[in-house]
């Protein structure tokens, strides 16, 4: 199995856990508590926002610098769900720990993700917790919306197209798997596919990160394909894919090479939750503009009193 897909052996120490494979670098570096790694000092702060901050950081080891990320959930109500998975598995209620969980469920079933270093968790509150999660670097796989904007040429002409195809059936494949191990990553977009070097059967290795939100619940199964494609497929620029890629995105996921009626009904849907996508992202982005607007106006209000 390839380290991608390998599965977890999980440690716990210290109140958190660990993958067993970094159990030595971090205890070498004194980050193998939750104080530890929650407070990390050092790194490069890649995305903060109120409820959570993303670092990145590197340490020594064995003669050469491992990257690392560090994302920290500030302090959250977990919902009813998660509350409830306390103590199954040994599951935790909160972001962090639930998002580690979910990279060894995959990895379990042969769905290749980032790998998960490190998680913890600890109650500040009645029914409030702070976490966070450790992931390592996953060079050279890159994002496949940072393909698309930074190397838009090997999408396109002859050569590109043939590259395409392969891409596009790739995602497809995995998407597919997800679904027939029983779980449907709710954020799956071109910021959380990871395009990898070229696989043993010349397709391109897919990865998945960022799998905070993880939908379980085998009743809503019917719908996972369309929320899914309908996802991906707001995120791929129509100057890069045509109406034919997408076609195609939907036949490699079903694996046929002919749409069924059914089919062609279920492509009516994931084009109208397109729509609705697009009609709802419009809409907070004007609510952001006005909020934005109004703040500048009340801080220039106050400036002239």
């Amino acid at each position: 199995m390839t380290p991608e897909k390998a599965p977890v052996t999980r440690m716990y120490s210290r109140g958190i856990i660990i993958n067993q494979n970094y159990q030595d670098i971090l205890e070498k570096t004194n980050l193998a508590g939750f104080d530890d790694l929650y407070n990390y000092p050092f790194g490069k702060t890649l995305k903060r926002i109120p409820e959570r901050r993303v670092i990145r950081f590197e340490l020594p080891w064995q003669g050469r610098r491992r990257v690392f990320y560090l994302k920290r959930h500030e302090t959250e109500s977990p919902d009813i769900g998660a509350l409830a998975r306390i103590g199954i598995r040994r599951a935790g209620a909160s972001s962090g720990m639930t998002e580690f969980e979910n990279l060894c469920d995959f990895r379990q079933h042969g769905l290749a993700t980032v790998t998960p270093v490190a998680a913890g968790e600890r109650r500040v509150g009645m029914f409030k917790y702070r976490s966070f999660l450790v992931t390592e670097s996953f060079e050279p796989y890159i994002a496949l919306e940072q393909l698309m904007e930074l190397h838009p040429n090997r999408l396109r002409g002859e050569t590109g197209s043939h590259y395409k195809r392969k891409l596009i059936e790739a995602v497809a494949k995995t998407a597919r798997r997800m679904h027939e191990a029983g779980a449907n990553h709710r954020d799956f977009n071109a910021t959380h596919v990871l395009v990898g070097p070229e696989a043993a059967d010349g397709l391109p290795k897919i990865a998945l990160f960022d799998l905070q939100r993880v939908d379980r619940r085998r009743w809503q199964r019917f719908r996972w394909m369309v929320k899914t494609l309908a996802e991906l497929n707001y995120t791929l620029p129509e100057t890069l894919f045509s109406k034919e890629d997408r076609l195609k995105l939907l036949m490699d996921y079903k694996g046929v090479n002919r749409l069924s009626l059914w089919s062609r009904f279920q492509l009516c849907w994931i084009m109208k939750k397109i729509e609705r996508i697009r009609r709802h992202t419009l809409k907070n982005r004007i609510r952001r503009e006005k909020a934005g607007h109004q703040e500048g106006k009340s801080a220039k209000d106050g400036t002239a009193l």
